[in-house]
């Protein structure tokens, strides 16, 4: 009696089954190599029988299903009792009413998202039968999937989906459209606009329109299949800033809602100006948003400042930079005025006008730290109260310019260094002169005292002192 054996020889990564004897053993199907497929193409399987089951023989991309075979459909599947499978996700934009349609010999069944929209699932050898189903498919993303078998005879298949375009039927609005841009050139003065390619299968066109900015009224440019167009409107300055925005219609005539509404400024604007003040150095430093528009070329800094006795713009320089840092600036308590103009490529710049806007985007107002203090000392005078000593300061400047709003009167022991405050109060406002009155109580020991007067202001700056006036507190 022989011994039955099996050699397997491996080829090309798969085994293959080698008969001695009269044993058999089949090796595995090999899996067919993964397929990526371009958006909206059809990747296809092949399959050696009729139950999808194993891995497939073949795994290729399909633009369309439309097919005849007379024998095998590819080397390695039999010309009878083979599969074949097709799946495809694709966006349908808006959705809408649909017409699917297949027809084929023998078995096919087609799948909207794993339901089953036609099954035509029978043997008919060489004679094909069609179907057709309308049904509406929501917005978005959706899978088809297309199941074709063979049993015997001629193996044709085709499937179509195709959106239903009269207004009878389709009353669903396309999407917006999105990915809009605009690029000014000011060379021309004219802008120009683009966009996104539309989802929407159905697509008849697109429509632009414009409207200035402070408008409610918008004009239309153009209708078109493109998807960009030029305005051919030319701005009169530069300076005038414009909407845009791009509607879709499709071949049933409904018109989508406008897209996000882009603005074109033919010059670009400073959306918004900051600054700080350093009082260790003295310096302001101005911060705004960088300009990224093409036509963006360069920054231009001013302080209003008096000039022979009026306030004018002054250039303090120029910028490519989002940041300015001036020189030092006196700490006067006083405001500060700063504005930022922007250039474009065509040498056009933001209006400066000559007066102040608390409005402008571009404009700051910075209140600087009040650093200055009082200019002269106030008049201290003393006498004697209950229990101690009365200390009185005063001080005679004119109320309308008065620069503080406060006395303080301090005292020490004759001889030492260390003051106390022994007053620190505003004053009445409705005297002419600014006084403040405090009654000291120290005891009867006979030792002397010193007094000095000084102003201060809000910022907390403090005059010069008063000449120092000593008492001495007698005995019994």
């Amino acid at each position: 009696m022989h011994q039955k054996s099996l050699v397997a020889a491996r080829t090309g990564g798969a085994l293959c089954a080698v008969v001695l004897g009269s044993l058999l053993t089949a090796a595995p199907q090999a899996a067919a190599a993964d397929v990526t497929c371009s958006t909206d193409v059809y990747k296809r399987t092949f399959y050696k029988n009729t139950s999808f089951s194993g891995s497939p023989v073949k795994t290729d991309c399909d633009s369309a299903i439309s097919q005849s075979w007379s024998g095998s459909p590819v080397s390695g599947v039999p010309s009878n009792g083979f599969g074949v499978r097709w799946s495809v996700t694709r966006d349908f934009g808006s959705g809408g009413p649909f017409t699917f349609t297949a027809s084929a010999t023998d078995g096919v069944r087609v799948h909207l998202d794993g339901v089953r929209k036609i099954d035509l699932w029978k043997g008919t050898g060489d004679t094909a039968r069609s179907k057709s189903v309308n049904l509406t498919v929501p917005s978005g993303k959706h899978t088809l999937r297309v199941d074709y078998v063979n049993w015997t005879g001629a193996a044709k298949v085709k499937y179509t989906y195709t959106p239903r375009t009269s207004a009878t039927y389709d009353k669903t609005k396309p999407l917006a459209p999105t990915g809009v841009k605009t690029a000014y050139n000011t060379s021309t003065r004219r802008t120009t606009v683009s966009w996104s390619a539309n989802k929407e299968m159905d697509l008849a066109g697109y429509s632009l329109y414009r409207r200035p900015v402070g408008s409610g009224t918008w004009t239309k440019v153009t209708t078109t299949t493109a998807r960009s167009h030029t305005d051919p409107l030319v701005n009169p300055d530069d300076r005038t800033p414009y909407y845009y925005e791009v509607r879709a219609q499709d071949k049933a005539g409904n018109t989508s809602s406008g897209s996000t509404d882009t603005i074109v400024r033919p010059l670009p604007v400073v959306a918004s100006l900051t600054g700080t003040y350093d009082k260790a150095t003295g310096d302001v430093t101005l911060k705004w948003p960088l300009n990224t528009e093409a036509h963006f070329d360069h920054y231009t800094v001013l302080s209003n400042d008096k000039v022979d006795g009026s306030y004018v713009w002054v250039p303090l320089g120029t910028t490519k930079g989002s940041t300015w840092t001036t020189g030092p600036v006196t700490a006067d308590g006083e405001t500060r005025h700063y504005r930022v103009l922007v250039t474009n490529d065509g040498g056009t710049t933001t209006y400066n006008p000559l007066w102040l806007d608390a409005t402008a985007t571009n404009e700051l107002w910075l209140d600087i730290p009040d650093g200055i203090a009082p200019a002269y000392a106030p008049d201290l005078t003393l006498g004697t109260c209950t229990d101690g000593i009365r200390a009185t300061a005063s001080d005679s400047t004119p109320a309308p310019i008065r620069d503080f709003i406060g006395l303080e009167v301090e005292r020490r022991e004759a001889g030492t260094d260390t003051w106390s405050v022994v007053l620190h109060k505003g004053f009445d406002p409705r005297l002419d002169t600014a006084t403040a009155t405090v009654c000291d109580p120290l005891p009867a020991d006979g030792r002397s005292y010193d007094y000095r007067a000084r102003t201060y202001d809000a910022a907390g700056n403090y005059s010069p002192s008063s000449t120092i006036e000593t008492v001495t507190v007698r005995i019994g």
